[in-house]
């Protein structure tokens, strides 16, 4: 196994185990109370997939669970854009910062900061993502032939830069420091085209540690035509600090 698929099987295990530890049944919608409590145990009993580069992720007693990312930045044909320009943007901060203290005196203490605006994000970005990814897990679904009677697809929203307003008129509105899609009506009525193949949609964001369980051939009775979301974008900056000692060579 490569470090790549190492730290995506870590990843998924990191989602499914806070999915099993924070859901609740207040971030339910479409669900009985039986139905809520045979998911959790669904959870809890989900095991890794023994063929990590097989459909699905996760396996339990006649079910699977299948994780995607998704994210609220431009993706291009080699990902979110924001995560490449991050892990550059961080890579050349602390190649800049040793560069620094290498030309510092000796036994001082250096601290240096480095900080860029947030690529904007937005509401559209991450509907496309969630269709394209959603489509795509549906067809390696398909071409499995994986037999099961309940499914589940766990979807991470890996950025924290929409914010949801749930509003109904003549009330304060609800204010969301993650995305909600509970309160998107467009996208709820699309993904309720497959509720003869998946029984269950859980969005989590292990940043705002915000989840939400849907059943998904009940998503007309949770759609409030008094409701509305108002998704916005989150403008700030990106920054990293480092710190370190320039240690002069002792005689010994």
């Amino acid at each position: 196994m490569n470090n790549n698929q190492a730290h995506q099987n870590n990843n998924e295990q990191t989602c499914l185990y806070f999915t099993k530890n924070n859901i609740q049944e207040n971030n339910c919608y479409g669900m009985s109370k039986q139905q809520f409590i045979e998911i959790q145990n669904w959870l809890k009993d989900a095991k890794p997939n023994e063929n990590s580069n097989k459909f699905p992720d996760f396996i339990f007693n006649d079910g699977f669970i299948e994780h995607f990312a998704v994210t609220s930045s431009f993706e291009g044909k080699k990902g979110a854009k924001q995560k490449k320009e991050s892990m550059q943007f961080k890579s050349k901060s602390e190649a800049n910062f040793i560069k620094n203290l290498d030309s510092c005196e000796e036994d001082t203490l250096v601290s240096k900061s480095f900080a860029r605006p947030f690529e904007q994000h937005s509401h559209s970005n991450i509907v496309k993502s969630i269709k394209r990814n959603w489509e795509k897990h549906i067809k390696n679904y398909e071409k499995s032939n994986f037999q099961s009677k309940h499914s589940i697809f766990l979807l991470e929203y890996t950025d924290n830069n929409i914010h949801t307003a749930i509003c109904v008129e003549n009330e304060p509105s609800k204010v969301f420091d993650s995305y909600r899609i509970s309160a998107d009506k467009e996208l709820l009525n699309w993904i309720y085209k497959f509720k003869d193949k998946i029984d269950y949609l859980i969005l989590i964001n292990l940043i705002s540690s915000s989840i939400e369980v849907i059943r998904i051939e009940n998503i007309p009775e949770i759609i409030d035509v008094n409701t509305y979301g108002i998704f916005e974008p989150v403008i700030g900056l990106e920054s990293h600090k480092f710190a370190g000692i320039k240690i002069a060579k002792r005689n010994i």
